[in-house]
Order: C-alpha cells, then sequence, then structure tokens
C-alpha cells in the first residue's frame, strides 16, 4: 500500500490509501488521484519528507528571528569552547531543534497578538501558533553556530606556533570572508546541488523527519501506515513516542561512555591478551593504533566524526568499509612493517612531526622570522612524518583523483544540461512545489561573493604578515570554483565530504614556498570556502525538502553566519588569554586537538614546501602518484556497470571506498567497524525485510539518540565535571590509557624516542 498526505486547515496527516478516493472530495483543488499520490522517485525521502506545502504559513517571524539568534549565540560559544579540549565536545544543531519546539510554543501563547503597523507594513509579534516553517528557520539559523570555524584553528596555530597575532580584529575579518566566499559558491551551485532529486543530502533527512515528527498530528486510531508494496507495520507506537523513548535510553545509557565507563569508547580486546605486547598495542588500539577487531559502544564517538549510521545509505557505508579495510586494516601495515618511509622510526599511528633520529621536529631551529632558513634546515634535518600519515595523504590525493573522475563520468551529462537550463522536466514533487516561491536573484548571490572576496583581500593587504598577496586570493578562489561542484555532489549522495586541504597546501608551497602563515591563510580561503560552500548547500536542500521561501533562508543563514562567527571568535580570545599552556599538555584538557593537526600540516607544505618534501629525492616523492591512481579507479566499474547494469558493479562507488581513509586520526580506528554494522542492520537488514518498520522509525531513531546523548553530555558537563565532580578512578577509566593499550599511548621503559623503545620490546 501507499501513502499519501492530506493537507486540511494547515496541519498534515499521513492517511490510508484507502482514504484517497475521500480525500479528493475534501480537497477540491486536486484533480486527479494521480495528484495525490505524487511523490519522490528517492524511497528514503518518501519515507522522511512528504509531498505537501501550506503557502500560507508565517515564516520570518519575530519568534523565529528571536530564537534563532539566541540559539546561534548558545550553541557557537558552547562548540567553540569545547572545541579546545582534548576530547572535543559538539552539541549538534540537533539540541536547538528540539528545544525550539517548546519554546516557539510557549512564545506563541504568551506573546501579544497585537497587530502594529509601521509605514504601512503591518507586524505582530504573534501572528498565530508556531509552525514548522519557523521552526527549520530557526534550526538552519543555529546551524551557523553549531559547527566550528576551521578558520579559527588557523588562527591559534598562528599565534602558538608563529607568534604572530592580527588581534581580533584580524582574525574576524578572515573568518567572515571565508564564510560569506562559501555563500557565494552556495548559491551559484543551487541549480546543480539542491533542486535535482537525485541529490539526497542524506543527513538532512534526520532532520526532516523530526521536524514533521513534532509538527505531525497523527490519525485519530493513532496508527501511522508506513508501507513497502503490501507490507506494513503493525506497531501502533506514535513517532513521538518512539523518540521519547529512545532518547531517554540514550540519555541514561550514555553516562557509560560519558563518565562511568570511558572504556566503552574503544573496546581493544586484543590487548587484553598481552598489554606488555608491544605488536598488539600497535595492531589492537582502538585509539592509538590501526584498530584491529577492535569496536566502540559509544554513539557519541561515531557521531562526533561520521554522519549517523542511520543516515547514510548502505550501498556508501559498504564502500567506505571497503576503503577503510584497504588503507588502514592492510595498506597501512604493509608500509609500516615494510620499513617504508622509515616507519619503524615513529609510532603506527599519528599525525606528528619528527627528525631523522625519532625526535620531535624542532621548528626554532630552522625558521627564522617565521620563514625557512635553508643552511639551518640543511645543517639540522629534514621533516619526517610516521608511515601513517604519509599514506593518508596519499589516501587524500586518491580521493581527489577519484572524486573528478566520479563527477565527469556519474554524473557529466547531468551537470551539462543544467549548465544548460536552470529547470528539468524530471525534477521532483519538492522542486515543483518550491516554484510557487520567489528564489532569490542570483545578483544577491554574486554581490555577496564580491564583497566576501574584497573583504579577503582587505585582510591580506592590511596584515603583510599574511605572506600573501591580492593574487593569490584569486587562485585560491579559482581553486574552491574547482572543487565545489564535485565535492559537493559526493556530499549530497554519501554525506561524507572529502578535503582539499593538501591541494591548497600543495598549491601555495609551490607559488611561495616556506612561508607557513601564507600557507595556512591559503589553505583558509581554498579548502574552508569549499568545506562552507557544501555546509550550506547542505542547509538550502534542507530549506528545500520543507517549502521555506529561498529569500527567508538567505537572510537567516547571513544573519547566523555573522553572530556565530562574533561569538565564536570572542570565545577564542578569551581561552587564548586565560588558560595558561592552551594547546600543550600543561593546558590539559585545553590541549587543541584538531588545531594540532593544522599546525603539523603548515609545516610540512609550508615551512618545508611540497618541492622538497615531494622532491623526486624524497622518501615521500610516492605520494605523487596517488592523485592519478584515484582518478583511473572509477573508470573500469562505470565501464563494467555499463555492460552489466544489473550486477554489483553499480554499486561501487569508488570516490566513496576512497573516503573510507579517514578522519583517521584524529579519529580512533574502532569507530567504522560499530559504524558500519549498525548501517548494515538498519539500512540493508530492516529496510529490506520491514521496510515499513523502517520507513516510520529509522530516522526518528537516529534523531533520538543524538538528542539523548547531546542532553546528556550537557548534563555530565555542566552538573558534574565543570564542578571538579570526578568518578572514581577504576580500571574503566584510566585516563592514561582507556582502551587499556599502554604501550602506544605512553612513553614506557624509560626512554626517549620510539625507535628505542621498539627496540627495548623486541629484546
Amino acid at each position: 500500500m501507499t501513502d499519501v498526505v492530506q493537507q486540511k486547515e494547515g496541519k498534515a496527516d499521513m492517511v490510508d490509501m484507502a482514504d484517497a478516493l475521500a480525500l479528493k472530495e475534501k480537497a477540491p483543488s486536486i484533480d486527479s488521484l494521480d495528484d495525490i499520490v505524487d511523490d519522490s522517485p528517492i524511497p528514503e525521502v518518501r519515507a522522511s519528507v512528504p509531498p505537501i506545502d501550506d503557502p500560507t504559513l508565517f515564516t520570518g517571524t519575530f519568534r523565529a528571528w528571536f530564537l534563532g539568534i539566541v540559539f546561534t549565540i548558545i550553541l557557537a560559544f558552547v562548540n567553540q569552547f569545547f572545541w579546545f579540549r582534548d576530547n572535543p565536545l559538539t552539541i549538534r544543531v540537533l539540541v536547538a531543534q528540539l528545544l525550539a519546539y517548546p519554546l516557539g510554543t510557549l512564545m506563541s501563547r504568551i506573546l501579544p497578538t497585537r497587530t502594529f503597523s509601521f509605514f504601512g507594513y503591518k507586524f505582530s509579534f504573534n501572528p498565530g501558533p508556531f509552525n514548522i516553517k519557523e521552526h527549520v528557520l530557526i534550526t538552519i539559523m543555529a546551524n551557523t553556530g553549531a559547527t566550528t570555524f576551521a578558520a579559527i584553528d588557523i588562527i591559534v596555530i598562528q599565534e602558538l606556533y608563529y607568534h604572530d597575532s592580527w588581534g581580533f580584529g584580524g582574525g574576524l575579518l578572515l573568518v567572515i570572508s571565508t564564510q560569506f566566499v562559501g555563500y557565494g559558491f552556495a548559491g551559484a551551485l543551487r541549480r546543480f546541488l539542491v533542486r535535482p532529486a537525485t541529490m539526497v543530502w542524506p543527513v538532512n533527512l534526520v532532520n526532516a523527519t523530526l521536524f514533521h515528527t513534532l509538527h505531525r498530528r497523527n490519525p485519530a486510531n493513532g496508527v501511522l501506515r508506513m508501507s513497502n508494496g503490501d507490507e506494513e507495520t503493525s506497531w501502533t507506537v506514535s513517532r513521538n513516542m518512539f523518540f521519547f523513548f529512545v532518547a531517554s535510553a540514550s540519555f541514561v545509557y550514555y553516562w557509560l561512555p560519558g563518565y562511568v565507563f570511558p572504556l566503552l569508547t574503544s573496546i581493544s580486546w586484543l590487548c587484553w591478551i598481552n598489554r606488555e605486547s608491544l605488536l598488539l598495542n600497535q595492531l589492537g588500539s582502538g585509539l592509538k593504533g590501526i584498530g584491529y577487531a577492535s569496536f566502540t559502544l559509544d554513539w557519541s564517538s561515531m557521531s562526533a566524526w561520521l554522519p549517523s549510521p542511520l543516515a547514510v545509505p548502505f550501498w556508501a557505508q559498504a564502500n567506505m568499509l571497503a576503503g577503510f579495510v584497504f588503507f588502514i586494516w592492510i595498506l597501512i601495515p604493509i608500509m609500516y612493517y615494510t620499513n617504508r618511509y622509515n616507519g619503524k622510526l615513529f609510532p603506527i599511528y599519528n599525525t606528528k612531526m619528527y627528525d631523522d633520529v625519532g625526535q620531535p621536529y624542532n621548528l626554532s631551529r630552522v625558521l627564522i622570522d617565521n620563514s625557512l632558513d635553508e643552511e639551518m634546515y640543511s645543517d639540522y634535518s629534514p621533516v619526517r612524518i610516521t608511515a601513517f600519515f604519509a599514506t593518508m595523504y596519499g589516501q587524500g590525493l586518491c580521493a581527489l583523483g577519484a572524486i573528478v573522475s566520479h563527477a565527469l563520468l556519474y554524473h557529466g551529462k547531468d551537470i551539462w544540461r543544467r549548465i544548460r537550463s536552470a529547470k528539468q522536466k524530471d525534477e521532483d514533487i519538492h522542486a515543483r512545489l518550491m516554484d510557487a516561491y520567489p528564489e532569490c536573484p542570483d545578483w544577491w548571490y554574486a554581490t555577496t561573493f564580491v564583497v566576501a572576496c574584497g573583504l579577503s583581500i582587505l585582510t591580506v593587504e592590511l596584515y603583510p604578515s599574511s605572506d600573501m598577496t591580492w593574487w593569490h586570493i584569486l587562485v585560491a578562489m579559482g581553486l574552491a570554483a574547482i572543487w565545489t561542484l564535485p565535492i559537493g555532489i559526493l556530499t549530497a549522495i554519501t554525506s561524507q565530504a572529502p578535503s582539499i586541504s593538501m591541494i591548497s597546501e600543495w598549491v601555495f608551497g609551490v607559488i611561495a614556498p616556506g612561508k607557513p602563515i601564507g600557507n595556512m591563510i591559503f589553505k583558509t580561503y581554498g579548502f574552508i570556502t569549499v568545506q562552507q560552500a557544501v555546509l550550506f548547500a547542505q542547509d538550502l536542500k534542507l530549506g528545500h525538502y520543507m517549502k521555506v521561501p529561498p529569500r527567508d533562508m538567505f537572510a537567516f543563514q547571513m544573519v547566523g553566519t555573522l553572530v556565530a562567527a562574533l561569538v565564536s571568535m570572542g570565545t577564542t580570545s578569551y581561552l587564548m588569554k586565560n588558560i595558561d599552556g592552551i594547546c600543550t599538555e600543561a593546558g590539559y584538557p585545553f590541549t587543541c586537538p584538531s588545531a594540532s593537526l593544522f599546525g603539523a600540516s603548515s609545516v610540512v607544505w609550508g615551512v618545508i614546501g611540497p618541492l622538497k618534501f615531494l622532491a623526486p629525492s624524497s622518501l615521500y616523492y610516492p605520494i605523487v602518484w596517488f592523485f592519478f591512481i584515484g582518478f583511473a579507479c572509477p573508470i573500469p566499474f562505470y565501464l563494467l556497470s555499463r555492460k552489466y547494469p544489473n550486477s554489483w558493479f553499480k554499486d561501487v562507488n569508488m570516490a566513496a571506498f576512497m573516503l573510507g581513509g579517514g578522519p583517521f586520526p584524529p579519529a580512533g580506528a574502532s569507530i567504522m567497524p560499530t559504524w558500519a554494522f549498525i548501517g548494515f542492520i538498519f539500512n540493508f537488514v530492516i529496510r529490506r525485510r520491514y521496510f515499513g518498520w523502517w520507513s516510520k522509525y529509522n530516522y526518528v531513531m537516529s534523531a533520538a539518540l543524538d538528542a539523548g546523548v547531546a542532553i546528556s553530555a550537557l548534563v555530565i558537563f555542566f552538573a558534574l565535571q565543570n564542578n571538579n565532580v570526578k568518578m572514581s578512578q577504576w580500571w574503566g577509566n584510566n585516563l592514561s590509557s582507556i582502551d587499556q593499550c599502554p604501550r602506544v599511548t605512553q612513553n614506557w621503559a624509560g626512554h626517549d624516542t620510539y625507535a628505542e623503545q621498539a627496540a627495548a620490546a623486541a629484546s
């Protein structure tokens, strides 16, 4: 049986196909039964987003603006504050989405309903009941504060590594200009990334499901039928009650990995066989090793680094799992134990820098005025990195090559059609419903881009220590323009966004070698611009699903971004001035793990530069060829899928396969097996056998698990950890080695270098 949607008095009810004919009598505007059942061609979208709209609903109300700004401020402050901690805690926009509903409803009951008139414009603080479109706008504005600004990591490294500070104003210019350039690209590409039905953006389906769960009134019998063919779920629990039960269970359970029993974050049972074995530590640790047979029982450890396993299609998860197995479990051990890149001199799994005798690299011995001194560099040592770090650079290049090839092969014709025409005959019901609203004029986004580009040029010209000029900005913009569309396409279908970080660093390293600060700033305008453009396009797609007028979306995103940038910069400035030893072990727990990775990259690509690091005589020269390998990989599978269209070849996506190697590290290797297993159970087994249950509850469960963890984490921090109330120490919360793999997490046996430790273990 097929579900249809009834729209009556501004509220949506899911009704059974048996009621479809009766619906026609109640809705004279519907011309035929075919009009009633018109829906998305994508099953996941049909399960999450009803094909309806009520254009009479208010959108940009006082309630929406007020709550949107409040939640943006709160999330921007909390997430930026926690981002510097050793174990970052990200409060997702889901928390704002949940809290906005009761607060918006409360405001609709207590605010005055009087209508005011200003120069012919009528305005009311309370135009009517709190509705779903106001809720969406609040959430989208709050999302600008829920994601930390990557540019701030660069500001931190600039000050701590290179002792150069632009102050609050310079940092703010850097953050704002980066963000708004991303808007320009997102707006220009919305016909490719937002309107097409095939651009699903799976993570948005979780949010859309939660919106409709909160705002939908169920049928009188309390049963919401979701079906596939003749099969339907017999569960009579409403989505709202199901959400409450799962969120409550998630809230209670998170107290174990989050406070009482942190060992559940990484179950590395191979280490338990012999905790003194260096080999088992290297292979078995799920946090500091490659994690053979390790797994996690902590939902937050997965959701911090990967999208929800319930939101990503299983074909994408299967491709990513295969890539993880190849890169992390097969290639890394081969590289390490064959001593490729002199790997045995260093730990098996980190992204730190060393000299050629295995000691941490001393930057002060090669820098003068934050520029590389060739003579000092020659007298000291070339920079060395772990075999893992080198292989992951190759994996990143493989992913970028595969993305370009995949986009051309699988989406080239559609891209060309959309270049020729903004609207297509094959667009789904959601795109046609959005045609009822005035689109944002292209010149709005073009103006945003031009102004942001001007601010970018102003930033680097005002601060000469950036080692950049106006034409460097234009090169960075060109780089972002090339990569935004293919990366956006892959993210829209897999929820995984690859990074062009290394490409950006590489380009500037060739243009201006030995300039680490310039390299980081260039990366800001190249890589981070793409990252933000993809994020903004994702929000535009959520507004598309929820039928929010595009001009309201534009206004709320712009204002939210500006507010979030101000709050994040203020938080960063406060922490930098008031936390002694911040971003070092002395400042624990404010050790800045993400910023440290940026710092290492600035040395490799900025201080040393690709011309030295990847020179034909260098240990790391083979990394260059990974891009071409990645570019070639999708071609045979594309040809095979064309020849055998009904075979398994059609499900092979080499771009997604290449992404299986990230984000490791800083993420622990133990998260991928659990993530893929959950996806297999829900998005393969249950989806195939119990599609009715899956349609009704799958995305609700994902939202509920996130909500329970987020609320529990807040309670634990503010009620206990913030008041220095600690859990009594026992083997399940030993901070020196939570996964009970001590040799890879601490300097043991009194030896100074890892090579000495390994030699001692072997003896």
